[in-house]
């Protein structure tokens, strides 16, 4: 999905004046940010699946964002 976006860029860094995007994978984040075990981590999993999508939103114009999620969503 994010290699179709087009106005929206992916990226591991954010902090740009432009949208990036960066998936982060259930599994990564569990071994480098989160540590849930259990029923925490079945509940994390039935919202997130696979993964999330991290979006840090630039100075294009709303409607031009809007587009391109709603074109690849």
């Amino acid at each position: 999905m994010i290699d179709r976006l087009q106005t929206i860029h992916y990226a591991v860094s954010l902090g740009h004046h432009r949208s990036l995007v960066f998936w982060m994978g259930t599994d990564a984040l569990m071994e480098t940010s989160f540590r849930l075990t259990g029923s925490q981590l079945d509940s994390y999993r039935d919202f997130a699946g696979d993964g999330i999508m991290r979006l840090s939103v630039g100075l294009e114009d709303s409607e031009d964002l809007i587009a391109d999620l709603s074109r690849v969503i």
